[in-house]
């Protein structure tokens, strides 16, 4: 590990609740690949563990950054509180998911690894091979890879962006998707990412875009916009205002996933985003129930709720 990386696994140990230690389980090969990395929480210690030795520091790197701004609160998270009974669907829906949400993100770590001089030219041939490897060729038509091709490619644009990197042969292997995440990767890499609403922005525009795109190829749509919770960004005035000002509750067809009962989720009024998923006690009645919601301070539900939020200075 160098001497940079270090520094980032100390800034995040000096805010993180417990210990944050990195460990690389596998030897070196020509390819990076960026999923390749688990987080294990061991009581009040977190495991980073690259599964690779492929570009540790860079690797390493990423995720320590990552961490450092969800810990400053700049970085919305997103959580998964809602479930369809099926475990292998919500599986596919949190990772492709957790995939956009990255790409956001990366937009802004990989161009502060390129700034401290860890992602390099070598970082570049590597994750380029790790894609191809990844990736089946198109034939020129949408199969069943077609949603995973253009998730690799959107952080791969984000990539090449960075790095300054020549990534157009890919273009020749995966027109379909490559000419899709061109298109949808542009406002984020164009975007005013300095700011947390900006980057919530990006996060749920790119929800929408996605969806579009499969939409326009006929495939079915991730619906990540109603099933997966994104952190809000609320100024103060926001938190003192009544529910009904900020947010919409509509009845979803899915199940709140800790109580395994009907799910409501407030929707941001502003983007139609899920900002929260609550379900109503069983001892009280819909109308007094609702009306209580409507009532409530936002800083007050977001409270009871335990759900954690942004604040807007």
């Amino acid at each position: 590990m160098s001497p940079k990386i270090e520094t980032l696994l100390n800034a995040v140990n000096e805010i993180y609740p417990g210990k944050v230690m990195t460990r690389v389980s596998g030897e070196k090969t020509d390819e990076l690949h960026i999923d390749r990395v688990s987080q294990e929480i061991l009581g009040d210690r977190l495991l980073i563990e690259l599964a690779e030795g492929t570009q540790s520091d860079f690797l390493f790197g990423n995720e320590l950054l990552k961490m450092l701004l969800t810990l400053n609160g700049v970085i919305p998270q997103i959580f998964f509180a809602l479930t369809f009974q099926d475990d292998t669907l919500d599986q596919q829906l949190i990772q492709i998911a957790t995939r956009m949400h990255r790409t956001v993100v990366h937009t802004i770590t990989y161009r502060e690894l390129k700034k401290q001089g860890v992602l390099t030219t070598e970082t570049a041939v590597s994750y380029l091979a790790g894609v191809q490897s990844e990736l089946t060729v198109e034939n020129g038509e949408l199969d069943d890879e077609s949603l995973w091709r253009l998730l690799t490619l959107l952080d791969a644009l984000v990539f090449a962006d960075a790095s300054g990197a020549d990534f157009s042969e890919l273009a020749d292997m995966y027109p379909l998707a490559y000419t899709a995440a061109t298109k949808l990767v542009l406002p984020i890499l164009t975007a005013d990412l300095k700011q947390s609403r900006h980057i919530r922005r990006q996060i749920t525009q790119l929800f929408a875009s996605v969806d579009n795109t499969l939409t326009e190829w006929g495939k079915p749509t991730v619906n990540a916009k109603e099933y997966v919770t994104v952190t809000s960004v609320l100024s103060q005035r926001q938190l003192e205002l009544p529910v009904s000002q900020v947010f919409t509750i509509f009845h979803s067809e899915m199940t709140d996933f800790q109580t395994k009962k009907t799910a409501y989720v407030g929707l941001n009024q502003v983007d139609s985003q899920n900002s929260f998923v609550i379900t109503k006690p069983d001892n009280q009645d819909s109308a007094d129930f609702f009306k209580a919601l409507y009532k409530m301070k936002v800083g007050d539900l977001f409270k009871q709720l335990a759900l954690p939020y942004i604040n807007r200075k």
